[in-house]
């Protein structure tokens, strides 16, 4: 094999990079340090946050907001990292790049990420959907004519799409609709509630520990947080995030009704033998399979690790190159 060939999951929050033969080799925080001035540099990752917080010279920048490219300037630092992390910054021989992408993702911005990772030194690159990703990841073989409905959840957007013969049929994208979104929900209905503001680290705690989709026993977490008197200790407790809950699940639940509205009739009876695959980091969610299983009357399958699937995708689809040269954009 002349060349590696690189997989790389462009999450809101998390950037995942898979190489042939090597596996997973990084999970990062999608994010860059900037330097702007004479010579301008970037660093990638968990050492952005480390590189701003200690060095005035640099802003620390998030490339993409609700799964679309926010800042294209920090994107193409981005994309550049990951391939100089999975290829090494010297090469005798050019990568072979797939990058998986919200399904929605604006053309202009598609061509961007393209053009960043031909000048990253890409010899070819492509960009794979995410629900196609996802599937690919989760051991579904969409060479078939059968019919397979994906929701991937991530943190800045919801994936849902039916799928056969190694393309999308019918499809919807609820851009900013995520894990952030519902975090940002709860940590609002904390400080309205409550007067007290809690961190992130704290939010994310807050619904592992206590969101849970449907009947449930009220469950309660002690947690510190910011009040007007400085740290306070306050309970929060489970039936408190129904409204939250509810405000997540609800999109998510009329898109999928859309896509099934649009699906081909002969596609329908696959669906309902095979059942829907649930993936992305937002299918850990408590409850949140059944409650889709209830409302679709559809068995739900939730992959084992959800938050991998679409990062595993890319990785089968640089074994099959070919298939992407004929159904997928991508720059030679």
């Amino acid at each position: 094999m002349l060349g590696k060939k690189v997989g790389i999951d462009l999450g809101t929050t998390t950037t995942r990079i898979i190489v042939k033969g090597e596996g997973m080799i990084a999970t990062e925080p999608t994010a860059v340090a900037i330097r702007d001035g004479g010579m301008q540099a970037a660093v990638f990752g968990e050492s952005a946050f480390e590189t701003a917080a200690s060095d005035p010279e640099f802003r620390l920048r998030r490339p993409i907001a609700g799964g679309e490219i926010a800042d294209a300037a920090s994107a193409r630092w981005l994309v550049n990292h990951a391939m100089i992390r999975a290829a090494g910054r010297q090469r005798i021989f050019k990568p072979d790049v797939v990058i998986a992408v919200m399904s929605s993702l604006p053309g202009g911005q598609r061509r961007s990420l393209l053009e960043a990772a031909a000048l990253a030194g890409a010899r070819t690159a492509y960009l794979l959907d995410a629900p196609l990703a996802a599937a690919m990841g989760a051991g579904v073989r969409l060479n078939g004519p059968n019919g397979h409905l994906v929701i991937d959840i991530g943190a800045g957007k919801t994936d849902i799409a039916t799928l056969a013969l190694e393309g999308t049929v019918s499809g919807r994208c609820l851009s900013g609709h995520g894990g952030l979104r519902l975090h940002a929900c709860v940590a609002d209905h904390v400080r309205r509630e409550h007067g007290v503001t809690l961190d992130p680290a704290t939010i994310e705690e807050v619904v592992a520990s206590l969101a849970r989709v449907g009947p449930h026993e009220e469950r309660r977490l002690e947690v510190m947080g910011r009040g007007e008197s400085g740290e306070e200790s306050l309970t929060v407790t489970s039936t408190e995030l129904n409204g939250c809950l509810d405000a997540h699940v609800r999109p998510i639940l009329a898109a999928l009704e859309a896509v099934l509205a649009d699906t081909p009739g002969r596609l329908l009876p696959d669906i309902q033998r095979e059942g829907i695959l649930l993936c992305g980091g937002g299918a850990r969610l408590e409850g949140l399979d059944g409650a889709i299983a209830t409302a679709s009357g559809i068995e739900v399958h939730r992959d084992s690790q959800p938050q991998l699937c679409a990062v595993r995708g890319t990785g089968y689809a640089l074994d099959n190159l070919d298939v992407l040269k004929r159904a997928l954009m991508y720059i030679r």
